[in-house]
């Protein structure tokens, strides 16, 4: 037997309907701010509540100001809570205001700003570039060795296991791609990126001292089990720390940084091209060098607030 309070259901329908008609008439595809409606001290006991859950009572404050802040993005500059300072960090990270004319509303251009940034987040996407630049250098790496290893190694014929080797780490990195969401919801960014450049510095200088092909087919599917996971990465570190005006070219100059890792490679293999019997070696096991430093100079960076709020 139904014991629902029949007024209770007219008033769920209701809603529901009405929620389904403005989803329907949503023409701009905006989503509904969740905190619009709510009264100031509304919004205050929930953050309250909030920081009362999850331990954040000294910084309740900070959180306060920033749930007034999500609650009217648009309207900060007249929040009395903010002070000077909080108002220009937010003006900074502002690349169109609303102004009100007369004839309406209209978005005013203020992108000349937008570059002026916290030189700590410049920072951290100049450090996880180097992973990046490690990518493009790996993956050029046997373009100058196979001028030699074929021939040491005997295969210099079987062409198709000659390709497996040098396609090893992009077969892999298919693969270990996949892991990459677990893997940072246990590591963290810094922790994965650090992690996965382990597998850019170890296989990557072990392929220097091999004895056969199967030696070398093994350290480069290893390489690619580090690759895949950190090329996933680094963009979403990279997205996740930029504010959204630059957001975009924050994540595009990875491909740039893999671009200039590519022409590395080819300057390496260039220089150690005519050395002798053991080029190859050396133009394989080069591209560990700049892997070394980054395995400390991650540390100093942030870790992703956006993986820091999903914990």
């Amino acid at each position: 037997m139904d014991t629902k309070d029949p007024s209770k259901t007219n008033v769920e329908y209701h809603e529901d309907a009405t929620l389904g008609k403005a989803l329907h008439h949503n023409v701009d595809a905006r989503i509904r701010n969740p905190l619009s409606g709510l009264s100031t001290t509304e919004l205050q006991d929930q953050v309250d509540a909030f920081c009362g859950k999850y331990g954040f009572e000294e910084k309740s404050e900070t959180f306060q100001k920033a749930a007034l802040v999500a609650q009217l993005p648009d309207e900060f500059e007249s929040i009395p809570s903010l002070d000077e300072d909080d108002k220009h960090w937010l003006r900074m990270e502002t690349t169109r205001m609303v102004v009100t004319s007369s004839t309406g509303r209209y978005l005013a251009d203020l992108s000349p700003d937008k570059w002026k940034l916290p030189w700590t987040m410049y920072m951290c996407i100049g450090i996880v570039s180097i992973g990046s630049a490690i990518q493009g250098w790996d993956n050029t790496g046997a373009n100058g060795a196979n001028l030699s290893f074929p021939t040491e190694f005997g295969i210099e014929d079987r062409h198709w296991l000659v390709g497996c080797i040098n396609a090893a780490p992009t077969l892999f990195g298919l693969l270990s791609a996949w892991a990459a969401d677990p893997v940072n919801q246990l590591l963290g960014r810094r922790g994965t990126i650090f992690a996965t450049n382990l597998f850019v510095v170890f296989p990557v200088l072990g392929q220097a001292f091999t004895h056969n092909w199967y030696e070398l087919l093994i350290c480069r599917l290893f390489m690619g089990l580090g690759m895949g996971i950190k090329i996933s990465t680094i963009p979403v570190y990279s997205a996740e720390v930029a504010p959204a005006n630059i957001r975009g070219g924050m994540v595009t100059s990875f491909q740039l940084w893999v671009a200039f890792g590519i022409l590395v490679g080819f300057s390496s293999n260039l220089i150690f091209m005519n050395i002798g019997p053991l080029a190859w070696r050396y133009q394989l096991g080069a591209a560990f060098a700049p892997a070394v430093p980054l395995m400390a100079l991650i540390w100093f960076c942030p870790e992703s607030p956006r993986w820091l709020i999903k914990k």
